[in-house]
């Protein structure tokens, strides 16, 4: 037993339920899509009552240019993790091609991602370790992501690729020689929504990611707006979860979203779910007055 070695693998990226809310989130070519100036403020709180379970804070905001085929956008994202505070600082730029019956762009977000681990929330069996040193490392690295969506009014379908470097980041004066690897991820998503009737808007929709790793993840959904206000949806997750969405359009410019997650098996002895919380903002570019309710 003493000659076996092995590794494991365990989440890395944040998991963000509402995706189909904010696809900017996963996809930098979402920049943009919107027609307005859009803002989102995101907070996850993942397996609630579980000692060190993920809890992630977003702020992202995106722009087209009226006249221009590009966009813009910013991303501030802080994720922790146990002992572990992922952040990161990132731009992007989206470039828009219109086709035949709608519009396809490619989008490349690039920044700053840095980590930092508290070693004095490290446990050891034996407190005279020489590794049990307490305080903190960090690292810092550069960091891209690339996509691509095509959209119509009532279809979507995005392929992005996050961390393309796939780099393997040292903590620095960490005399363990401790390291971070930044995981290439692979993300598919699509949905469609059409009118059951005046009042009511059918939206299903699906993502797929994959890492090295870790198991395929999918995550099917339907999600229904009625009269043009309020969303209520719900979701299955491949890895063992079931999703309550809702998000309330309080004005043409502003909206808010919650979502909750059931955790199935034997895994929801040791937690309460997850919380998820969003508040987007969507404000109209140059004269325009009104913003049309937006589906995808």
């Amino acid at each position: 037993m003493l000659s076996i070695g092995g590794s494991s693998y365990a989440q890395q990226d944040a998991l963000f339920s509402q995706y189909m809310f904010n696809p900017y989130a996963i996809n930098p070519a979402y920049a943009g899509s919107r027609k307005t100036i859009s803002g989102v403020v995101l907070h996850r709180s993942q397996w609630v009552g579980m000692a060190g379970s993920p809890k992630t804070t977003t702020l992202s905001i995106h722009s087209p240019f009226k006249g221009r085929k590009f966009a813009l956008g910013m991303t501030l994202m802080n994720d922790n993790i146990g002992p572990t505070t992922n952040s990161g600082f990132l731009a992007s730029y989206a470039y828009h091609l219109k086709l035949l019956k709608g519009k396809l762009s490619f989008g490349l977000r690039g920044g700053i991602f840095s980590t930092r681990l508290n070693k004095d929330m490290l446990n050891y069996d034996d407190a005279s370790d020489i590794h049990n040193t307490g305080g903190f490392v960090k690292a810092a690295a550069p960091n891209f992501d690339f996509g691509a969506y095509y959209y119509t009014q009532h279809f979507y379908l995005g392929l992005s690729s996050n961390h393309l470097l796939g780099q393997t980041i040292s903590y620095s004066d960490d005399v363990s020689n401790a390291q971070f690897e930044l995981k290439r991820h692979y993300s598919l998503a699509t949905g469609y929504a059409f009118a059951a009737n005046p009042n009511m808007v059918v939206k299903p929709s699906l993502m797929v990611k994959y890492v090295d790793g870790a198991p395929v993840n999918i995550d099917i959904n339907t999600s229904v707006l009625f009269s043009k206000v309020f969303w209520l949806g719900a979701s299955y997750r491949s890895s063992g979860s079931v999703i309550l969405i809702t998000e309330y359009n309080i004005s043409d410019f502003l909206r808010v979203g919650y979502s909750y997650d059931f955790i199935l098996g034997n895994f929801k002895k040791y937690n309460s779910g997850s919380h998820e919380l969003f508040i987007g903002v969507d404000f109209a570019i140059g004269k325009q007055k009104t913003i049309s309710p937006r589906y995808l």
